[in-house]
């Protein structure tokens, strides 16, 4: 369990129910007619139970909070003992606390990346230069050059890449063995006519990363436009001047660092399979099949 100092900017953590006893101000048997809650410090889930701490209960738990009531007295209560003794006053000290609980994780997290920041910027740097960029160039001009892939065969590719499919099939005439597969499925002879139109579909081979004739362009995007600019609005971030929601914000948007480098390193590999001489001889030599 972690307890929230009270400025709520700094923990303290608890690993037994023998740490929380032991606090100064814990108190056990706490009768809920005879005190105030004034704030929830900690919740925990612990592997063992023990006695619920208002003395009108008594009920052994593993989940609850820790609380600090009027006197400055702290117990433990449940959920529920929670709702019943004190009511609207638990509801809205839980919803404080989850509030200060986010507000703390955020601060932290920001406070982590920017111990970070060097470390993200030359991975960045790193992943752009020569290679990320290279790729890029590469398949934008394969895109847009004369030379390169245009027309319909551009639109399939597209096609595919948005949805991933790499194969590649060709429809070829039913052999004799297809045709009894077939009878077999329907559970009747085949006419003539039947036969004769019946086709079954071949693999003819596999466009390696085809998927990056669409998210080349996230190497850019991530690589160049977007994170640098993050990263140096980080490198300026004062975090003592930020309110609660805007260390919430910041937070989220550094939770995207770790997402957005893993597409960019996804968006290089596919890259290098999708520019394989072979590959791209393999998409203009079955082109009608594509």
């Amino acid at each position: 369990m972690n307890i929230l100092s009270e400025d709520g900017k700094s923990v303290i953590s608890l690993k037994s129910w023998e740490e929380v006893f032991e606090r100064p101000g814990f108190k056990r048997g706490v009768n809920p007619t005879e005190v105030k809650l004034k704030r929830i410090i900690g919740k925990y889930d612990f592997s063992d139970e023990n006695h619920c701490g208002l003395s009108s209960c008594n009920t052994s738990h593993k989940k609850g909070y820790l609380v600090v009531c009027s006197s400055n007295i702290e117990t433990n209560i449940g959920h529920k003992c929670g709702k019943k003794h004190f009511g609207v006053d638990f509801n809205e000290l839980e919803r404080t606390f989850r509030k200060d609980i986010n507000v703390r994780n955020a601060r932290e997290n920001i406070q982590r990346r920017i111990g970070e920041l060097e470390f993200i910027r030359e991975r960045v740097n790193r992943m752009y230069k020569p290679e990320g960029l290279e790729l890029f160039c590469r398949v934008r001009n394969l895109r847009e050059s004369k030379e390169g892939i245009t027309g319909a065969l551009r639109v399939k590719l597209e096609r595919r890449a948005k949805s991933g499919d790499e194969k590649v099939y060709d429809s070829v005439k039913a052999s004799e063995a297809d045709i009894v597969l077939e009878e077999e499925k329907r559970g009747r002879e085949l006419t003539d006519n039947e036969k004769e139109l019946l086709t079954v579909s071949l693999p003819v081979g596999i466009i390696y990363g085809v998927r990056a004739f669409n998210t080349y362009s996230v190497i850019k995007d991530i690589l160049h436009d977007d994170m640098p600019s993050l990263l140096d609005e980080l490198d300026q971030l004062d975090t003592s001047m930020l309110s609660d929601t805007q260390l919430i914000d910041w937070s989220k948007r550094l939770n995207g660092i770790d997402k957005n480098l893993l597409a960019a390193q996804d968006a290089i590999e596919d890259c290098k399979r999708f520019l394989v001489d072979s590959n791209i001889k393999f998409i203009k030599q079955y082109e009608q099949l594509i």
